[in-house]
C-alpha cells in the first residue's frame, strides 16, 4: 500500500536488537524454491493456523490478549513447528497453538511482548516499515503485512487479491495466506494480515542483468494490469534476483497516482479495449516504465528504460498514443495521471506521457544557460505533446 514504499523486506530492526542481514540471506539461500501457488487454499492450514495468539496465566490481566482466525492458506509456514500433525490434519486442533513466526509477528504488531516474555516466550520480530495504510513486521523467513480495521473495505480487499495475483503471475513475494487479528486485552486493534515470505534487500550492486530481470517483470505483470507503483524501493531479491514487490495499487484497467491517503484515478478500459490485449499489454508497460523512469536519475538503468521506452513508443504511436492524442480534451490531458510526476531532483515536476524528448531533457543537469544545447540533443525522442512541468529553456518557453 501506498506509504509502505520504503519497506524492505529483508532489511528492518528488531525490537531490542539488531538485525543480521548477513545472517537472513544465508537463511534464504537454504530456504528451497516454493512451487506456484496452489489453485484452492489448504483448509486444514487455516483450521490448524486459527486460534489463540497470546494467553497469559501471570500478572494481573490473565487470558487470552489476542486471536487469529485464517481466512485461507495456501502454503505452510515455514519451521518446524508450522508442519501439521496427524491430528491436525485429522481435524483435532483443539490443543495445537498458530505457528510461533505467525504469533510473534501479531505479538509485536500488538506491542505484547513484554507479557509474552512473562510466560516464558521471547519474541524476535523485525520492524520492516510503516506507512499511511499498512505496517510489516518480520519473524525469520516470515513477513506479516498488516491492515488495520480503520482502513476502507477497499485496502484490505487490494491487500489480500493483488498479492495474490502477483504470486499466481510469478512476480513478488510468495504468499502463504491470510486470515483476521482481533485484540481481546489491553487494545481493541482489529484488521488483516498477509503472510508471506521475507524477501533480501536489494543491496547496492546493481547489473544489467538486474536491469533486464526487472524489466521483464513489469512486463509480465503488464499482461494483467498496471503495477502502478514501480520503483527501487519496491524492488527486493529472491536469490540473488530483483523481484517486484507491492503490488496493492495494481489495476487490471486503471491508472492510480496515490495522494495523501486516496488515489487519483483514469480507468483506460473503454478506451483500451478495442485495440485488444497485445495493445492493452503494451500500453500498461509503457505507462509503468515512465512513471518508473521519473524516479530514476541519469544512469545505466534509466537509459535500459528508456531504450525500452522507445520501442514500446514505436509500437504503440500510430494506434493507441495517437488516439488517446485525439480523444481526450487537452484539459484532462494537461492533468494528471497524463502529466506524470517526477519522485526525484530532476528538471521539471512533470512530465507528460505522450513526451520522450521532455523525459530524457529532464534527467539532464548542468546550468540554466545549457538547456537550449541539451534539448538539442534530445530532439531525436519523439514529442506528441509538449510538458507542461518540465524546466524548458526561455525561448521555448516562450
Amino acid at each position: 500500500l501506498r506509504g509502505c514504499s520504503q519497506i524492505l523486506f529483508g532489511v528492518g530492526r528488531r525490537r531490542g536488537e539488531s538485525a543480521d542481514p548477513d545472517a537472513l540471506r544465508t537463511a534464504l539461500a537454504m530456504e528451497p524454491l516454493m512451487g506456484p501457488l496452489p489453485d484452492a487454499p489448504d483448509p486444514a492450514l487455516a483450521a490448524a493456523y486459527t486460534g489463540e495468539v497470546l494467553r497469559t496465566t501471570k500478572g494481573f490481566l490473565k487470558g487470552c490478549w489476542a486471536r487469529f482466525d485464517a481466512d485461507a492458506f495456501y502454503r505452510p509456514l515455514p519451521g518446524a513447528d508450522a508442519t501439521l500433525p496427524a491430528s491436525a490434519a485429522a481435524g483435532d486442533t483443539k490443543a495445537m497453538l498458530p505457528p510461533q513466526a505467525l504469533r510473534h509477528i501479531i505479538v509485536a504488531l500488538l506491542e505484547l511482548e513484554k507479557y509474552a516474555e512473562r510466560e516464558g516466550e521471547v519474541c524476535a520480530v523485525d520492524v520492516l516499515g510503516e506507512g499511511s495504510f499498512a505496517r510489516v513486521l518480520a519473524c525469520g523467513n516470515v513477513a506479516g503485512k498488516v491492515v488495520s480495521d480503520r482502513e476502507r473495505p477497499w485496502v484490505h480487499k487490494a491487500l489480500v487479491e493483488n498479492a495474490l495475483e502477483a504470486d499466481r503471475l510469478g512476480v513478488g513475494p510468495h504468499v502463504y495466506g491470510h486470515g483476521r487479528v482481533e485484540q481481546l486485552l489491553g487494545g481493541h486493534f482489529g484488521g488483516t494480515v498477509l503472510f508471506m515470505e521475507r524477501l533480501d534487500d536489494l543491496g547496492d550492486s546493481w547489473s544489467d542483468g538486474d536491469s533486464d530481470e526487472l524489466l521483464a517483470h513489469v512486463g509480465r505483470l503488464s499482461a494483467h494490469g498496471f503495477h502502478n507503483d514501480v520503483k527501487l524501493p519496491n524492488v527486493l531479491r529472491r536469490h540473488g534476483r530483483p523481484n517486484l514487490i507491492d503490488f496493492d495499487l495494481m489495476s487490471p484497467w486503471r491508472v492510480k497516482v496515490a495522494v495523501t491517503s486516496s488515489c487519483i484515478e483514469h480507468d483506460f478500459e473503454s478506451f483500451l479495449q478495442p485495440f485488444g490485449n497485445v495493445a492493452a499489454q503494451r500500453f500498461r508497460e509503457y505507462y509503468d516504465l515512465f512513471a518508473f523512469s521519473l524516479t530514476l536519475q541519469d544512469g545505466a538503468l534509466y537509459r535500459r528504460v528508456l531504450d525500452r521506452l522507445v520501442a514500446l513508443w514505436d509500437l504503440l504511436e500510430s494506434s493507441v498514443l495517437q488516439a488517446l492524442l485525439s480523444s481526450l480534451d487537452p484539459g484532462v490531458l494537461a492533468e494528471l495521471p497524463f502529466e506524470v510526476l517526477v519522485r526525484v531532483p530532476l528538471e521539471g515536476v512533470s512530465v507528460h506521457l505522450l513526451d520522450l524528448r521532455g523525459n530524457l531533457y529532464a534527467h539532464g543537469s548542468g546550468d540554466a544557460d545549457e538547456r537550449a544545447s541539451r534539448l538539442e540533443s534530445c530532439k531525436h525522442l519523439p514529442q506528441l505533446l509538449r510538458s507542461d512541468g518540465v524546466y524548458w529553456p526561455q525561448a521555448e518557453e516562450q
